[in-house]
């Protein structure tokens, strides 16, 4: 069995127009975070692959520098390009044990009550 102190969660939450990275250990505590924007992109360049290579590279050094192992990946949103920073994210040198989508699907509610009629 790995060693838990070596083992972190990542959290990947897209938005319409921004990509957020959450690095945290095994309890929870927040060991690192950043942003697309945070690579000096901005407006639709944020959600350029580019700026999600960056990212991911930026996520490496604070791996190694935290030394963490493997980590658990977490997924959140509906951003649209979702699957393009997932392929770079296998690319990288970062080791997944579970990659998790925790996106909310909508069901568009309940119905709303018809109007009266006098």
């Amino acid at each position: 069995m790995q060693n838990q102190a070596h083992i972190g969660i990542l959290f990947l939450s897209f938005s319409l127009n921004n990509i957020h990275f959450l690095l945290t250990d095994c309890t929870g505590q927040i060991k690192s975070w950043t942003t697309a924007r945070k690579s000096r992109s901005k407006g639709a360049k944020k959600n350029l692959p580019l700026s999600s290579f960056e990212l991911i590279k930026f996520l490496e050094k604070k791996t190694k520098d935290l030394n963490y192992a493997f980590l658990h990946v977490r997924i959140k949103g509906w951003g649209h390009n979702k699957k393009n920073v997932f392929k770079i994210l296998k690319q990288s040198r970062l080791k997944f044990i579970s990659v998790i989508d925790t996106t909310t699907c909508p069901h568009n509610g309940c119905r709303i009550p018809r109007k009266r009629k006098l």
